[in-house]
């Protein structure tokens, strides 16, 4: 089985023991707000989009998850007892190996893995930081770039399957205000707009 390549043989065979091998199509839904997490995902190929989900729906970009990590906040639900308050979709074809819970705290005798988790924790809080700060401190177009550049990198093609409303929904402004903001991103011939698909000139 394919899996994150760890140095420590042990804790190889380990992640191959116990790891179940997952494959989803682009735009599968791997977690909603409020599921029980049994398992964390480790990816080995594509990436996931992490989204903050409202009661009422709305969504806020948080991050990606790529080859060789894992969820951050998830880890952080399993070592609070709380169920997931995430949602994560597959950008693209993604496969991942699922590591069932009950051994995230077990492994932690492998100083490879203690040093795994807490890298990825201290990425994802930098993550995170970079998030609230373009949120706070940054126009809505230089947030919209952002996110179509993160989402180039996350897919690896320049060419952006979304729509006007999709992207709205998860930087949680008005379609018409996303829309008047493409635009301007064409005429500055940063993007090139057609129906249900955008293309980033300069991203790449």
């Amino acid at each position: 089985m394919k899996s994150i390549e760890f140095d420590d043989k042990d804790l190889r065979a380990e992640v191959n023991r116990v790891g179940l091998l997952k494959q989803l199509k682009a735009g599968e839904v791997i977690m909603n707000p409020g599921d029980i997490i049994e398992n964390i995902p480790l990816v080995t190929k594509g990436s996931i989009r992490v989204v903050l989900q409202s009661m009422t729906g709305d969504e806020f970009y948080l991050y990606h998850i790529f080859p060789g990590e894992t969820c951050a906040l998830s880890l952080s639900c399993c070592q609070a007892n709380r169920r997931s308050e995430i949602k994560a979709v597959a950008e693209e074809d993604t496969e991942m190996v699922m590591v069932p819970v009950r051994y995230i705290d077990d492994w932690h005798k492998f100083p490879e893995w203690k040093k795994y988790i807490s890298d990825i924790q201290a990425m994802r809080f930098s993550n995170l930081l970079e998030t609230v700060e373009l949120v706070a401190f940054s126009k809505l177009d230089e947030q919209l770039w952002s996110y179509l550049m993160r989402k180039v990198q996350a897919t690896g093609n320049r060419i952006l399957k979304i729509t006007h409303q999709e992207i709205a929904q998860e930087l949680n402004s008005p379609r018409e205000v996303i829309t008047r903001l493409l635009h301007q991103l064409q005429k500055q011939n940063k993007v090139v707009l057609s129906r249900g698909e955008i293309a980033v000139n300069s991203a790449l």
